[in-house]
């Protein structure tokens, strides 16, 4: 990298090597013809000295800021960039020319802008999906406390209301403020995970037991609601996790299977390893919606129809499955098949892992 303060130096040198030659050049044509002439007193030969001698500061200044006019210009697109980058213009860059400082500070600058755009830009996104979250969220509350406070007022007036009808009143109440809690709690939930200060408690992890454990509690409860369970799972394979979440993961993708199969079904869990990975898929058959979309079943309050009914539970489950897989720098993604639903899991394998299976 050539140093500016090079360059400045150079200049400086070649135009004082240009002031000497010129005013020695001068000052042999003037000063030779006074002295051959013997015409010149004391005040004129001072009064000449003076007049070379600002001459040649002239020149200097002539010289040298013709040898830096570039870098002049070059200072002057720098700032007239950067005011534009305090106005607001994120994202504005500078023609780097050289390899000198002023040519690492215009880089600097850009990469500062280009820094700036994306966190202006990652904030505004940041902003919209909040905003977004309040208006579902404020109406998936609205429309259970709307029913809870309308049963309320009916059985704190206790119009005409029978044991049997009282006792429906309350049930439905209770289940309503059940499902607000659930909301709540998983609301809270996916705004912990999308907290940039997250930590994951990561732990190596063989999947293969950590998936017969979850599935081993949950298949009696599958079972209760005609889905069996089959399995099909790799050898030992080792993944680096936050065993927590990640049981969390399996628990929402199961739950979603009791809420949704077709009854009675089969539930396929299978596990394998593909290349640097391990893949885990959960399949089952579901009662097809016209209006299902596959590319949005991880979208928050996402499910499937616009009725937004309590009974199809927060809509947030597989949105915290898929915040929770990327936390592992994992892929989620959803596959429909005629009435065949799949959900496959990919997680980066550890190296021990890895070595075994070689």
């Amino acid at each position: 990298m050539r140093r500016i303060s090079v360059k400045l130096l150079f200049a400086v040198i070649i135009s004082f090597l240009a002031t000497n030659l010129i005013f020695i050049l001068i000052s042999r044509l003037v000063l030779s013809r006074y002295i051959q002439e013997e015409k010149m007193n004391v005040s004129a030969y001072n009064l000449l000295a003076f007049g070379l001698i600002s001459m040649a500061v002239v020149v200097f200044i002539f010289v040298f800021l013709v040898l830096i006019r570039s870098h002049i210009r070059y200072l002057k697109e720098i700032s007239e960039q950067v005011q534009k980058i305090s106005n607001g213009d994120l994202g504005a860059t500078i023609h780097v020319r050289g390899k000198d400082e002023l040519a690492e500070l215009s880089q600097n600058i850009n990469k500062m802008s280009a820094q700036l755009r994306t966190k202006f830009n990652r904030e505004r996104e940041i902003e919209q999906a909040k905003n977004e979250l309040i208006s579902s969220v404020s109406h998936d509350l609205r429309t259970p406390l709307t029913s809870i406070v309308g049963y309320l007022d009916l059985i704190k007036k206790r119009a005409n209301l029978d044991d049997e009808t009282l006792d429906s009143y309350l049930y439905i109440v209770d289940s309503k403020a059940n499902y607000l809690t659930d909301l709540i709690e998983e609301l809270f939930d996916y705004t912990k995970l999308t907290s940039p200060d997250l930590q994951l408690q990561r732990n190596e992890v063989d999947m293969k037991r950590l998936l017969q454990q979850v599935i081993g509690e949950y298949e009696p409860i599958l079972k209760r609601e005609g889905i069996d369970v089959q399995t099909s799972f790799a050898s030992e394979s080792v993944v680096l996790i936050d065993v927590e979440k990640m049981v969390r993961v399996f628990q929402n993708l199961l739950e979603n299977a009791k809420k949704y199969s077709e009854k009675p079904s089969v539930l396929e869990v299978n596990q394998e390893i593909d290349e640097d990975s391990l893949i885990i898929s959960f399949r089952n058959s579901i009662n097809i919606s016209e209006k299902l979309e596959v590319e949005k079943l991880f979208d928050r309050f996402y499910r499937g129809d616009e009725s937004r009914t309590d009974a199809n539970g927060s809509g947030l489950g597989l949105a915290i499955a898929k915040q929770i897989i990327l936390l592992h720098q994992g892929d989620i993604r959803a596959e429909l098949q005629r009435n065949k639903l799949t959900f496959f899991i990919k997680l980066p394998l550890t190296q021990e892992s890895l070595e075994n299976h070689k």
